[in-house]
């Protein structure tokens, strides 16, 4: 049987839940899970979000050198930025999709120091963050009337240009996926 699709998610974590949910609204998603999404590691994360959202006390320039110094300045100093500086607006998309961070009695986030943060930036849901997100991707991902959930079936594999009779290496540059093989053990 042949599905077209306008993405083609593989993996049901984090990552892939909130890949389908912020392309959903231009176009159709079928998200592929090798088991059920509730199966997922995010669930086990007890820890917190870390975020620069108290731009009183704190910044991204001291968020950036404290994951260069927990990293022991191996961390990529690129990515770090990026990582850094875009997490307040993945904190609101995550906040949008359902998440409920703890807050205190002024309403306020109720931030944490944690590891090797110097300021109070961790965002968390008690102490079962990675559950509250999960849970929350999980039902803003089956409540989305563009994305199709293709629970426990598996990628064999990706449909690239060596389809085409091409060779394709993984330096080949530019390398199309045109879907995949996916098993329905159903």
């Amino acid at each position: 049987m042949t599905y077209e699709y306008d993405y083609l998610v593989i993996g049901s974590g984090i990552a892939g839940m909130s890949f389908a949910l912020k392309v959903a609204g231009t176009g159709k998603v079928a998200l592929i899970c090798k088991t059920k999404l509730e199966e997922a590691n995010t669930f086990f994360a007890q820890g917190g979000v870390a975020s620069v959202t108290n731009l009183a006390v704190d910044n991204f320039d001291k968020h950036i050198e404290d994951t260069m110094i927990a990293g022991d300045w191996l961390s990529d100093p690129e990515a770090v930025k990026k990582v850094v500086t875009n997490a307040p607006s993945q904190i609101n998309e995550l906040i949008k999709w359902g998440v409920d961070f703890d807050k205190n009695e002024n309403g306020d986030f109720d931030l944490h120091r944690e590891g090797g943060h110097s300021e109070f930036r961790i965002l968390h849901h008690k102490d079962n963050t990675g559950a509250e997100i999960q849970e929350s991707l999980i039902e803003a991902v089956r409540n989305n009337p563009h994305i199709d959930i293709f629970e426990d079936h598996f990628a064999i594999e990706i449909i690239t240009q060596h389809h085409l009779g091409k060779i394709v290496t993984r330096r080949t540059p530019d390398i199309t996926c045109y879907g995949a093989y996916v098993l329905n053990p159903a």
